[in-house]
């Protein structure tokens, strides 16, 4: 993660308690212009927000349309965290991911076989409402790297070559 990464999501997660919709989308749109050039993707990477809500944040700062009525939802109509109305997934995920993760257990870096797809639908399968995006999310959380391994091929591979390390 880059140094302006986490600065920016330091400073997000100390304001984002105090914040209200306007406000937010006008602070997450001034971080996005103070950077220039990649700040809207710099700013979603730092804060999860929607790269949408930080354009229009851009726009309303730009135009000087900064009213209560320039509203993007009715008050309190803003998504529910996954936590508020599903106490289980994360339990459900580390249960299915668990028996295939990969990397040591000691060292910080750990990843799975299966992919944000996979999970997502096992996770649905399971009666769970959840997206991918909130997949790769929480496997963050976790200490999972979304990043694939790339195989390089270096000759024949033994078809039961898996089963040795199972």
């Amino acid at each position: 993660m880059s140094d302006q990464v986490a600065v920016i999501r330091k400073k997000y997660l100390s304001l984002e308690p105090n914040f209200q919709e306007l406000i937010k989308r006008h602070w997450l749109a001034s971080e996005a212009i103070a950077i220039g050039r990649g700040g809207i993707e710099i700013v979603h990477k730092a804060t999860g927000a929607s790269c949408t809500t930080i354009r229009a944040g851009i726009n309303e700062l730009k135009t000087g349309a900064i009213s209560e009525k320039n509203r993007q939802r009715k008050a309190g109509g803003e998504r529910k965290l996954l936590a508020k109305h599903d106490k289980t997934p994360l339990s459900d995920l580390n249960n299915l991911i668990e028996p295939e993760t990969q990397g040591d257990s000691e060292n910080p870096l750990r990843w799975t076989c299966k992919s944000a797809e996979q999970i997502k639908t096992k996770l649905n399968k399971m009666g769970h409402q959840i997206s991918e995006r909130t997949v790769n999310r929480l496997l963050h959380e976790m200490g999972y790297s979304l990043q694939g391994n790339q195989k390089t091929l270096e000759g024949n591979q033994h078809p039961d070559r898996d089963q040795q390390f199972r």
